[in-house]
Parts: C-alpha cells; structure tokens; sequence
C-alpha cells in the first residue's frame, strides 16, 4: 500500500464554473469558495463570463478573485439552430486549453496563455459542465471534484421525474411533450460523454440525496459509486434585518425604497425560467380571492412579490416574465415590473411586482420585513433549492412543492416535529388553502416557525459546515496523489505484466523446441 500523501496546511482550489450570473447554482458556487477561503485556503474562481450588472456580490467586490477566459465563443449558433450545449462545451474546453496553458506555458502572456505566469492548483472543482475534467486529470496533472447539481441530460428536456416505491424514477415523455428522434440523436454523444467525463473526476458530490437517486438512475454506470451528498448552505451572517441606522449588510439606499411597504407581502424567488413554475404563485394568490379565502378587503391590501435573475439575451427568461405579465392581466391583478435599482417607486396600488435582478439589499429587506408573512418555493421535483435555506435562516415559513430537494430542508408544520413550513401538490388549490393558513398564523405560532427554521439553518447549513464538507471533499482528491505517477505506475506495472507474459511464452516455445 502507498503511503499517505502529506497534506499541506493550505491548499491552492481552482473553481470552474460556466457563468457566474444569479442562480441557485451560482450561489452554492460562490458560498464554498468563500468558506473555503475562510478555512485558509488560497480560492481562484474561472468562468466564461461574468457580468459585474448580474452577478454576486462577492465576485464582483474583490472577496473572491475571478478569471474570464474563453468569453470570446458565442453561447449559441442561431436561434433557430442554437446548438446551446454544444457551444457550452466549447467554451468550457476553450477556458480549460487557456487555463492549463497559462499553468504550463512560461511568461510572456499572450493569447493562447492569458495568465501566465499562474501557479499550479491542488485541486480544481468544477460544476455543471463536466466535459472538462479528464483534461484537467490528465493534461493538467490535477485530482478534480466535480458537483453534480442535476445531470445534464435530464435538463434537456424529453425527460419524466416521477416518484415510485423505491424513491425516484426517470423515463422518456410520451406524446406531444416527448422530443423528436432527430433531437435524441444529437443529445445521445452528448448524454454519454456526460457520464463518461462526470466518471473521472475523482469525487463527486451532489446537492441532495434527491440528485444521488437520480443520478444513479441516469447514469447506471455510475451507480456503483454514488455522489457523496454535500449540501449547499449559506452566510447566515448574510441576512440580517434591514436597519435604516445603517447597522447590518443591508443599509437604507434607493433599491430598498422603492419596494418598501406597510402591506403584508408573500414573496417567491428564482430566476425567470419556465421550468421554475412561478406561474403556480400567481394563480394560487388569485385562487386566494376567488376561493374567498380571505376578504376582499384583506385581499385588496396583499402583495406579491416575484424576484430574481432575469438575462435579456435568454429567449427563456424574456418569453417566462412575458407569459407571467399576461397571466396578471387574465387574472385581472395589477403589476409592476422593476428592471434596474434606480427605477422609480413603486405604484401603491402593485399587486404583483416582479423584480429583475434584484440588489443584496432588496433581497435581504424582503426575507426580513416584519411585513413578510412566507416565501413560495415552486419548482417542482427540484434538485435541492437555496432560497427555501435563505428564508429559513430569517424565520420566514416557506410553502414548496412537496417533491425533490425541498422534502430534505423544510419541517412540514404536520409532521409533529418543529415544523418550518409547508409542503404541498404543486397545484393552485392546494396551494391557496395554505397561503391562507400562513397567513392566519397567530404571532405565537409564528414565533414557534420563525425559531425552528433558524435552529434547522444553523445546525445543518450554515456556512461553516458547508466549509468543513467541502475541505474534506477537496482533502480526500488530493490525498489520492499524483496522477501522473499514477498514471507512470499503471504504464510501468503494465509494461512489466507484457514483458513478464512474453518471457513466459518465449520460455514455453524454448521448452517445446528442445522436446
């Protein structure tokens, strides 16, 4: 047995992530490199593109250091032939040439070596697209974690996520939602290179024990080696009260303002994508109304507020908030939307305000306004979910979706334990008859939620344990060693098994000849 590799107090982490915009995924990213630089280690971060206008603070004020390389490739071919993931590969490609060039390529820098000279990594961890880790194995010379949010090519469409017996199945849609057999043959390469370069990263990890079942059932290859389950957590120091003394992370500024109000708010947030469902928001607010739930009256003074990433060059994110403004209008609720922190204020009268790109500020305000009654999680079968943790950690109830990632974070207030909120069918009924029990919770109950969800939070994601089980993670790659004296012993070992065989042959004809 080798001996253990000596571990260094310190070690050098490369992230490689695609786009560091505004996200679920986003967020985990940029939350383990922060506590993994709290732990003391040297984080370097690298996308292929980066918006100082639509992005986390943390990448955009100095706190972590961020590479663009590979940002000259479009995202896409043409609109009616966008070849998007295909793109997405070449510029994850792209970054990993110009990455492990500026690593190995002396000064001066140039083009095909924008870096150099850049110091060598222990350890890379990369996310969503895996195409790139045996380059950084086996050119680069680098052990790899890869995250697994979701599979890929379950993304893509074309796929059913239902429950069964055992915990999770996956198969193809039927009849019109299927996807056409031109589209299976060019996602099939595609699908399998997926599982063959996400099954050479040294560790994986996933975000839930949801994404481990469905991992094992997309990739059935893999499934001898499940993803070790590391849970995205957050900086719970991160989402202190709004203070108009100035005290906390969210100080009073025009952002928080505009969107300031007396009248009891629900609010939901995720980026403006059709599969995050936050249709089912809008229609179980007005089902509020129609089903006479609560008072007209009562009604008339409510609020909901829809936030979140929104890209202007997205064709999904510009047809979702359409689809959701005309499903304001057929309901006949009144919205307004903010596109920019500096827009005016809002008109009293908003029923449903939607919030593009919303500041720290804005999103810190809403989660702890006394004026907050819940938050609405709707997606569906969703991987894991960071904004149900966010609004746990203020002592907001959250509704979700009972499928998924959510089941694993929220407490629901029925289970006898010290609930933190509900999980319902993602239906507008269901959902309404409990937006109407959240907002009749007496203070006392209230208080009760508010206290156990940040006791869930702190005991089980907080920022720290996510810095302790990605150190570890990061610690056990780097522990495996050298790969390419793994890779020398294999061919020696190899070598010396082919010559030991031929001696062996040579030995028997010499032994036959002399009979």
């Amino acid at each position: 047995m080798a001996p253990p590799v000596k571990q260094p107090d310190k070690l050098r982490i490369g992230f490689i992530h695609p786009d560091l915009g505004i996200g679920g995924a986003e967020r985990l990213v940029v939350d383990a490199a922060v506590s993994l630089q709290r732990r003391g280690h040297d984080v370097v971060m690298f996308t292929s593109r980066h918006d100082p206008k639509r992005c986390f603070e943390e990448t955009r004020d100095g706190t972590l250091k961020v590479h663009v390389l590979g940002s000259s490739l479009p995202r896409s071919f043409h609109p009616k032939l966008p070849l998007t993931i295909v793109f997405s590969m070449l510029k994850s490609l792209l970054l990993t040439f110009l990455l492990i060039m500026s690593l190995h390529w002396p000064e001066p820098a140039m083009f095909f070596n924008p870096l150099a000279p850049l110091n060598s990594f222990d350890v890379f961890v990369v996310d969503q697209q895996s195409v790139c880790v045996p380059f950084l194995r086996f050119i680069g010379g680098t052990r790899v974690v890869f995250y697994c949010h979701f599979p890929d090519k379950l993304l893509s469409g074309g796929w059913e996520i239902g429950i069964d017996k055992s915990g999770q199945q996956i198969e193809r849609k039927k009849g019109t939602e299927g996807i056409s057999l031109l589209k299976k043959i060019y996602r099939w390469p595609i699908d399998k290179l997926e599982e063959f370069t996400t099954g050479q990263a040294d560790i994986v990890l996933s975000n839930s024990h949801f994404t481990s079942r469905i991992y094992a059932r997309a990739f059935p290859r893999l499934a001898k080696r499940p993803p070790r389950v590391v849970y995205p957590c957050i900086d719970i120091e991160a989402y202190q009260p709004f203070s108009k003394t100035g005290k906390g992370k969210s100080k009073l500024d025009h952002s928080v303002e505009i969107i300031s109000t007396d009248r009891p708010t629900l609010i939901s947030f995720n980026r403006f994508e059709a599969k995050k469902n936050a249709a089912l928001a809008i229609r179980a607010f007005a089902q509020l109304k129609e089903d006479q739930l609560i008072s007209v009256k009562e009604f008339d003074n409510l609020r909901l507020v829809l936030g979140g990433g929104y890209d202007k060059d997205e064709l999904d994110n510009v047809q979702t908030l359409s689809s959701l403004q005309s499903l304001c209008d057929s309901l006949n609720l009144r919205y307004h939307t903010l596109a920019a922190p500096d827009s005016p204020v809002t008109p009293s009268n908003t029923q449903v305000l939607f919030i593009l790109n919303f500041t720290v500020a804005q999103r810190t305000h809403l989660l702890t306004s006394p004026n907050t009654k819940a938050l609405l999680y709707t997606p569906a079968n969703e991987h894991f979910g960071i904004v149900p943790i966010e609004a746990m950690s203020c002592g907001l109830p959250v509704l979700a979706a009972d499928s998924g990632g959510p089941t694993e974070t929220i407490v629901d207030l029925s289970s006898g334990e010290e609930g933190t909120g509900l999980l319902r069918s993602p239906n507008p009924k269901d959902w309404s008859a409990a937006l109407s029990f959240l907002l009749q919770i007496q203070d006392e109950e209230r208080g009760r939620v508010s206290k156990a969800a940040r006791n869930r939070v702190e005991s089980k994601f907080s920022l720290a344990t996510l810095g302790e089980d990605m150190e570890k993670a990061c610690r056990d790659a780097f522990g495996f060693g050298s790969i390419h004296e793994t890779i020398g012993d294999i061919l020696i070992w190899g070598g010396a098994a082919l010559i030991a065989v031929g001696a062996i042959g040579l030995a028997t004809m010499i032994f036959i000849l002399a009979e």
